[in-house]
């Protein structure tokens, strides 16, 4: 016989319902909850509680709707909006669960669980989210702080001592977060986890190889450890891993790119073109296009023009400018390319028979938005696809890349006036060269090296320095002039970062270039200036190859795992000493 629980108290109903959710029968619970509701539907620990019920079977609409229910029921409540961050994080909606986490704290500043999520988050969120962003020095430090506020509240939290251990590593504190690491192996050396977070301070395999091992379903773990061999120049085991990490998380962008790079880094460019494409689910290349018209798939365009809408960095573009030729041929119809307006004067050179627009205005929301309606409408927009997809239709294997040269012409005008002025300088080689990225990211940071180390290329003799750093590096130049004993050319009157088209006419005048893998080295490339890009690895740009197919005017070198640049700067000096 069913029981009248109308005549039961509430309190005792909810005390009930609290007994069966520490206990973890939580559909037990939710019975009781939902009783209460009937009784008093406005009960705003009922109301909270079923929330967090819900929040814990993973029915994460439900669990919003009561928990929004609940914080505007009990908004003096610290533990309600800690638990309401906690399910705004499964939605996921980052911004909404830290602002949820942070008015816990500011009602309740001891609430350890909270100082503990927004820890958490400000440390997790990137990765959570797919980014490559770097997390803000100020952010890391205040996220070290909330974790050790709450372990110093609850010190038996080995999770809580990880995460602090990866705060640490963001803020370059390595020595305290391994032995924070090694102390918890140490005492639970089962822990999945923890072998993943020390495999960030040391970039190898050991660690991620135990983390999967205890964890064979650690999708990102699986994925990093194909990210490391293939800085080993293991590409056996490349494409392997990254297959296996995508079967376990099969829409997860970061998994799927990471297959792309594979299967693109091993030579299987169909395969990888088309893996390639889950780039635009990433939230750091996420955009909300509005009013495209359907997507071109290589086929003739009788009718209307194809618009090439813009998605990558400098760098991409001139990279892919080389697809362009190509796609004049095989469309026959009128195209239009949307591009960053520092490139459109040379690529309309280039290019004539393209019509090359500046990007359309994003909005500035946390994924932005642009509408491109009235474009489509008034230029007669048939089809469009995205700038990075034009290799899928012309580049199927290495040999579809063309073997010209240059495929972009710099200004007569400005290549004329840098011609005369390097003319006036002292008779000998002119070495054009950077050092790092105009757009510095922590996370990339070994990906670059200092000006110090271009020290064999300094000491070529009869040799013209040009500073091509796109940064402001007047110091630094400076103190390498002092230290080496050398002149330096800056060009004057013209603006690295923007003025591109006056950029590419001064690399066209050079006889070498030499630096990273930067903007600067794909317009030397570009332009077939004689350049050398050095790198840390092979990665999906190398096509499986020894060369560079996009640029046969560059040479790559790979740092690997050696632990300077010197031998590949000796090298490279040694190829500019003996040419002719």
């Amino acid at each position: 016989m069913n029981e009248d629980f109308s005549k039961t108290p509430i309190d005792e109903l909810l005390e009930r319902a609290l007994q069966y959710h520490n206990a973890f029968k939580v559909n037990q619970a939710i019975g009781f909850y939902e009783k209460i509701l009937q009784i008093s539907p406005e009960n705003p620990h009922a109301i909270h509680y079923l929330g967090v019920a819900y929040h814990q079977l993973d029915q994460h609409d439900l669990a919003l709707k009561f928990l929004e229910m609940a914080v505007s029921l009990k908004p003096d409540s610290s533990e309600t909006f800690n638990h309401y961050g906690s399910a705004l994080l499964k939605v996921p909606n980052f911004e909404a669960a830290e602002a949820a986490f942070r008015q816990a704290l500011k009602l309740n500043p001891s609430n350890a669980e909270a100082l503990f999520n927004l820890g958490n988050l400000i440390i997790s969120g990137p990765e959570l989210q797919n980014q490559v962003d770097a997390i803000s020095p100020e952010r890391a430090v205040e996220a070290t702080h909330l974790l050790r506020q709450a372990i110093a509240l609850n010190p038996d939290q080995l999770t809580w001592q990880l995460e602090l251990a990866n705060a640490l590593i963001e803020i370059d504190e390595k020595l305290e977060a391994k032995q924070i690491i090694d102390d918890i192996i140490f005492k639970e050396p089962t822990l999945a986890k923890a072998y993943f977070i020390r495999a960030k301070i040391k970039f190898g395999d050991m660690d991620l190889t135990k983390c999967i091992l205890l964890s064979p379903t650690s999708h990102r773990a699986i994925n990093n450890l194909g990210v490391v061999k293939l800085r080993q120049g293991d590409l056996n085991e490349v494409v392997p891993l990254y297959k296996k990490a995508s079967l376990i998380a099969p829409d997860d962008p970061s998994v799927r790119w990471g297959l792309a790079n594979g299967l693109l880094a091993t030579g299987n460019l169909k395969k990888g073109w088309r893996e390639a494409r889950w780039r635009h689910k990433k939230p750091e290349l996420l955009i909300e296009r509005q009013g495209l018209p359907r997507e071109w798939r290589g086929e003739e365009i009788k009718d209307g023009k194809l618009l090439v809408y813009h998605e990558q960095g400098i760098g991409d573009e001139l990279r892919f400018a080389s697809c362009f030729k190509d796609l004049t041929h095989k469309v026959l119809a009128p195209c239009i390319i949307e591009t960053d307006p520092r490139l459109a004067p040379l690529f309309s050179r280039s290019f004539p028979e393209i019509e090359f627009i500046n990007k359309l205005p994003r909005s500035e929301n946390a994924v932005p938005e642009v509408d491109y309606s009235h474009f489509v409408k008034t230029n007669d927009i048939e089809a469009c696809t995205a700038l990075g997809d034009l290799p899928l239709h012309f580049r199927p294997n290495v040999e579809s890349f063309s073997k010209e040269i240059s495929y972009l012409i710099p200004s007569p005008k400005f290549s004329d006036a840098w011609k005369e002025q390097l003319d006036r300088m002292a008779p000998g080689k002119k070495i054009g060269f950077c050092w790092n990225t105009a757009l510095p990211n922590k996370r990339y940071g070994d990906y670059f090296f200092s000006i110090n180390e271009l020290n064999p290329i300094f000491s070529i003799k009869n040799s013209v320095l040009v500073n091509l750093q796109a940064t402001d590096c007047e110091e630094e130049l400076k103190l390498a002039e002092e230290h080496f004993g050398i002149e330096i050319y800056r060009p004057k009157s013209i603006d690295m970062f923007n003025e591109l088209d006056n950029v590419a006419a001064l690399i066209s005048q050079l006889d070498f270039v030499v630096g990273p893998f930067t903007s600067i080295l794909s317009m030397a490339g570009a332009i077939g200036t004689r350049c050398f890009g050095l790198t840390l690895t092979k990665d999906w740009t190398a096509l499986g190859t020894d060369d560079f197919p996009w640029n046969p005017a560059m040479t790559c070198f790979y740092k690997g795992t050696a632990n300077s640049w010197k031998p590949l700067m000796e090298k490279v000096a040694d190829m500019i000493v003996e040419s002719e």
